[in-house]
């Protein structure tokens, strides 16, 4: 059986030629796909916020924009010029040039039409960069401190209704790190509060 080889090709010395002087975008999206202290939509398995701080000192000079966070969906690129980012008191604010690509034509028109109409990310958390609680019987995952912003995704179902991001990490990691720390609190005799 044949095994899957792939490689890596560096763009970097092509050379691109465009055979007309039509523009190479055909409109602008903006917005947030991240809005500070702003609720998850409760349909998940656990709420989630995120701090202000959380983009501290967080590297977003080759973030890529997405459709659906499939990354063979290329919409821009930090690095390209194509997706701007900022940071202020809001939240994450995203400025896309939209590619006259099929792709690019598809997801302008929905967007105009009202069919697509949240934002989405991909990220990696710090280590240690959250917290966990339980509010009304339910777990509430506050992320603090982001490690990697990979990607903004153009989505239709976003996990927050204000922000219209979505935001994922492991409830499984928390839930561990939670049946150690109640193992712990057994053997040293002791009770661990319900809020860590």
């Amino acid at each position: 059986m044949k095994e899957f080889d792939s490689r890596i090709v560096d763009f970097s010395e092509l050379e691109i030629r465009d055979g007309n002087e039509k523009s190479e975008f055909i409109g602008q999206i903006a917005g947030y796909p991240v809005v500070f202290n702003s609720p998850s939509i409760s349909a998940g398995p656990y709420l989630e916020y995120i701090n202000p701080s959380a983009l501290d000192n967080v590297d977003l000079s080759n973030v890529l924009a997405l459709y659906g966070h499939d990354y063979s969906n290329v919409l821009g690129r930090v690095s390209a010029g194509t997706l701007r980012l900022s940071v202020d008191d809001k939240g994450l604010y995203f400025e896309l040039d939209v590619p006259d690509t099929s792709l690019g034509r598809d997801i302008y028109t929905q967007i105009k039409l009202g069919n697509l109409q949240g934002m989405s990310f991909g990220m990696i958390v710090a280590e240690g960069g959250d917290k966990w609680v339980y509010e009304d019987g339910k777990p509430v995952r506050t992320v603090t401190q982001i490690d990697k912003l990979k990607e903004i995704s153009v989505v239709s179902v976003p996990a927050y209704e204000a922000s219209t991001v979505q935001a994922t990490r492991s409830l499984d990691t928390w839930k561990n790190e939670k049946s150690y720390l109640e193992k712990v609190s057994i053997y040293l005799k002791g009770n661990v509060d319900d809020k860590n």
